[in-house]
């Protein structure tokens, strides 16, 4: 029998194919898990014909159970897959791990094992299975190979294109997870017409944004109200936050709490002589965000500063137990805050 390399994989392809007869499938990237176990089903097939998968779960498998099904010859198939979901928890348990590692030792020729977990503890097991399979290790895309995949994916499965600023704006609301992705490509693949790409406007159209732009769309208009140096815009974009745009009144409390702990830390960091360019990389902050942020801390004295982000924390505390309206501490603040601009 052929020997597959032990393999840590995150987007390409894992050693596995029609000699593999145990491997293991781990990380927290769940598209990849299902993807490779999906190619090694097709590999499979076309060299056994159909195959047929039984799986277990990890926590309430028993050990006879799932090699009395490895063992057993199927009547019409002439192979199958066995796959144990949550891994690392069925081989925690008294004997399991030492039983297969014997099976590793001399798997059947007519099954293959597939271990799936989130986590994996490496051991005397690894380099077993790497004898007749592979261990391969499915962790998330970092943003930028993410982007690049969903250009790759939307013309490969879903049967379009779609702009690169379109994906990297799709991969900065949902996150780098292939499962969302996927399932989000296969819905706006549906909103275009036949040949036509998916466009950045669709994105901003249809899909929600992430936290983090929330956050900033909140923060950027208390900072753009501190800006003018007066009150009076800043309660008026908090209002227009709440009562126009529907934000939560507990997550632009929080959202603004946020900003001035942001606005402290780097008074602080102004104050230890830091350059701004530096605190603006600190802060995740560039082009005209920057500038903003920047330009309202040139304003800020740092004493009121962290006096402001204990009067936010106090203020959030206070509408939290009932004393008094979240929306009129806010504006409140708002006040004290733009009255300490210079």
């Amino acid at each position: 029998m052929a020997r597959s390399t032990t393999t840590t994989s995150k987007s390409k392809a894992a050693a596995l194919g029609v000699e593999t007869r145990v491997c293991v499938l781990y990380g927290p990237e769940q598209w990849l898990k299902s993807r490779h176990l999906d190619d090694l089903r097709k590999a499979l097939d076309a060299a056994h014909g159909e195959t047929e998968t039984f799986s277990f779960e990890g926590k309430m498998a028993n050990l006879a159970d799932v090699l009395d099904e490895l063992r057993s010859y199927a009547l019409m198939q002439h192979h199958k897959i066995v796959v144990v979901d949550q891994a690392d928890e069925y081989l925690k348990k008294d004997g399991f791990r030492q039983a297969m590692e014997r099976y590793a030792g001399a798997p059947v020729d007519h099954g293959t094992l597939v271990f799936r977990s989130d986590t994996w503890n490496k051991g005397k097991l690894d380099k077993l299975i790497a004898k007749v399979g592979a261990v391969v290790k499915c962790e998330p895309l970092k943003p930028v190979q993410a982007k690049g995949w969903v250009v790759k994916r939307c013309r490969a499965e879903h049967g379009c294109a779609i702009e690169p600023g379109a994906a990297g704006l799709l991969v900065d609301r949902l996150g780098p997870e292939l499962m969302t992705l996927d399932s989000e490509l296969a819905k706006l693949a549906l909103m275009v017409e036949k040949g036509q790409a998916i466009e950045r406007g669709l994105i901003e159209q249809v899909v929600g944004k992430s936290s983090d732009e929330k956050a900033w769309e909140v923060q950027e208009a208390v900072l753009s109200g501190l800006s003018s140096r007066s009150a009076g815009p800043v309660v008026e974009k908090v209002r227009e936050l709440l009562d126009l745009a529907g934000h939560a009144e507990v997550l632009v409390m929080y959202f603004v709490a946020d900003l001035v702990r942001k606005l402290n830390t780097a008074a602080l960091m102004k104050g230890a002589g830091v350059p701004e360019g530096e605190i603006a990389r600190a802060m995740k902050l560039w082009g005209p965000r920057q500038q903003l942020f920047m330009g309202v801390l040139r304003r800020l004295d740092p004493k009121a500063l962290a006096a402001a982000f204990d009067d936010v924390l106090e203020a959030d505390r206070r509408a939290k137990s009932g004393f008094g309206n979240l929306t009129r501490n806010l504006e409140c603040f708002c006040v004290r805050l733009a009255d300490n601009v210079k």
